[in-house]
């Protein structure tokens, strides 16, 4: 019992029919799919045609994107100059490699009513449309990353169409779209209650080099390490080498450098540094949540002492670039990131799926996590009565 799911793209629309085997959040739809472009006006691609019915200029107002979205197309039909064309999506998922065309894929459903979560990625801006509704827009101007958006669909039982309009202002051009059948549960991004350490690294040793480099120990002659951090915390005030740990928000773009002189940690253009941000998870029962992150360069993250992610990259940032499952404890989960910079661009993005409380928590309100390691208690609480 299978059921498909059509799909369509335009300025760059396309058309696909799904007809699944589950497609999972790191799957992608590749084709094939039914392609067809529609030209722009010059310097009004990408945001600007967003909501721009481009099949409707093309055509005189014979086709319209309400039409396809909701009848579909077939290949060989025309809109103005160009014919609707099946080719798959390179995985890479640039769309001038597909030469302007829009595809038909199948994948996997269950055919019965369901909801569902969709993500995409595009360069520059992208509009969805299920069985003739629109359940998606993002009007803007980018370069394409994986998954840089998602939404919840409600799939009905049987056959369900699906359009994908595509928008390119200039330069790179391109989309990915893939279907998780799982309910959408929405990413919180962490904002507040962040507590700040910066790091040095040595002079080209910063970004994916210094992952797995203790930048704490260094900076504090082993006074204070990341291990130490990661399981019993800090204060703000508190010291590590030359800079306090202090308490700021992560900016909406994720820029940490802006945080870093904003705060009044450092000033200027910093390169070859890692950013450490600590804060506190409140969980109302022991469970599964999801974790998402992003981040110019190399992450790595610990969850109550131990490590849950790491990866050794340099990069530029998108929104979501790492997914990850980790498991709360009920009460305090101490979360400690570790963002290193190799120089130019430094922020991070970091969310979770679901509602979990973020708090900044000091060694002395926190709970089991830090009581289990009562050695560490210990010599945290030496070295601040030392200061």
């Amino acid at each position: 019992m299978y059921r498909k799911l059509f799909v369509l793209g335009l300025a760059f629309l396309m058309i696909l029919s799904v007809m699944p085997r589950t497609a999972d959040a790191q799957d992608q739809i590749l084709g094939p799919w039914l392609w067809i472009i529609a030209p722009t006006e010059a310097g009004q691609g990408g945001a600007a045609s967003t909501d721009i019915d481009s099949l409707a200029v093309a055509s005189d107002n014979k086709i319209t994107e309400e039409m396809v979205a909701k009848s579909g197309a077939k290949e060989g039909d025309t809109v103005g100059d160009y014919k609707w064309t099946l080719a798959e999506l390179p995985e890479n998922g640039d769309i001038n490699a597909v030469v302007n065309e829009t595809g038909m894929a199948e994948g996997a459903l269950d055919d019965k009513a369901q909801e569902a979560t969709m993500k995409t990625g595009s360069d520059d801006s992208i509009k969805v449309w299920l069985n003739g509704e629109v359940v998606f827009t993002n009007a803007v101007n980018r370069g394409r990353g994986m998954w840089q958006d998602e939404f919840g669909i409600s799939l009905k039982q049987g056959d369900n169409f699906l359009m994908v309009k595509i928008s390119e202002a200039g330069g790179g051009w391109g989309m990915h779209v893939g279907i998780l059948e799982t309910p959408y549960v929405p990413v919180v991004d962490i904002y507040t209650n962040w507590l700040w350490m910066i790091a040095k690294a040595e002079e080209g040793q910063g970004g994916a080099a210094a992952t797995d480099v203790d930048l704490l120990a260094a900076a504090s002659k082993d006074v204070v390490t990341e291990e130490m951090i990661a399981t019993i915390g800090a204060s703000e005030g508190d010291s590590v080498g030359d800079y306090d740990w202090t308490l700021a928000d992560l900016p909406e773009n994720g820029d940490l450098n802006t945080l870093v002189n904003e705060a009044g940690i450092e000033e200027g253009a910093l390169d070859h540094i890692a950013a450490y941000g600590l804060l506190t998870l409140v969980a109302d029962e022991t469970k599964e949540v999801t974790l998402l992150a992003g981040s110019d360069d190399s992450i790595k993250v610990w969850l109550n002492g131990e490590v849950v992610l790491t990866n050794a990259v340099n990069r530029g940032r998108s929104r979501w670039q790492e997914e990850f499952t980790v498991n709360l404890i009920q009460g305090d989960n101490l979360l400690l990131v570790k963002v290193s910079d190799a120089g130019g661009g430094w922020g991070m993005h970091f969310g979770i799926r679901g509602e979990v409380e973020a708090a900044y928590k000091t060694p002395a309100d926190l709970g089991t996590p830090v009581e289990a390691k009562g050695k560490l208690v210990t010599t945290w609480g030496s070295l601040k009565s030392a200061k």
